[in-house]
């Protein structure tokens, strides 16, 4: 017996469209699956939440216990990966006081704010990282382990750090290592 979904049961699970070789561990939880549109090639695995509007790429890995919360949207590009415990926010509530937090109180009461958040193909992210709502990790980023992203990044940059903060150029080999797929 697979630990992963077989394709019949990826098409009963009801994704918005999903591709060929999507391996999604039996341990993940998908909730909105008519939302979520998966590419080519992805893997997800133990322990992982999806939850909202995302769209994966093709050569996707999403490590073990890696959380999505996709409210105002996600979107991750071709050839990326998030490492174990990385958790994306595309939205937030406000923690002022001024209102109530919780998704079982009434929409009225509470203050959801947020954006979408966009990696472009080739970005990784290292275990443990937290990116917050409205962020644009930039082609070829790559986070440092247990970092906090509040801000968009450039191109092929190594960030790292709370708040994460560029620490040198990334190699765009992969890139180049792409072209023989």
């Amino acid at each position: 017996m697979s630990s992963f979904y077989s394709k019949e049961e990826l098409s009963a699970i009801g994704f918005k469209e999903f591709g060929e070789n999507v391996l999604i561990s039996k341990k993940a939880s998908i909730y909105s699956p008519d939302k979520i549109k998966i590419g080519n090639n992805v893997r997800i695995d133990d322990f992982c939440i999806l939850s909202g509007n995302i769209e994966i790429g093709n050569y996707v890995h999403i490590a073990a216990y890696t959380a999505l919360y996709g409210k105002m949207g996600i979107k991750i590009g071709d050839f990326c990966g998030c490492s174990a415990r990385t958790t994306i926010y595309s939205a937030t509530d406000d923690f002022s006081g001024e209102y109530m937090i919780s998704p079982m109180v009434p929409e009225e009461l509470t203050n959801v704010t947020g954006g979408k958040v966009i990696l472009e193909d080739f970005v990784q992210i290292g275990a443990n990282t937290t990116v917050m709502p409205n962020v644009i990790l930039a082609e070829g980023t790559s986070i440092g382990a247990m970092s906090f992203v509040k801000k968009n990044t450039e191109s092929w940059k190594i960030y790292a750090g709370i708040p994460c903060k560029s620490i040198k150029d990334r190699s765009k080999n992969a890139k180049m290592l792409s072209k023989k797929i």
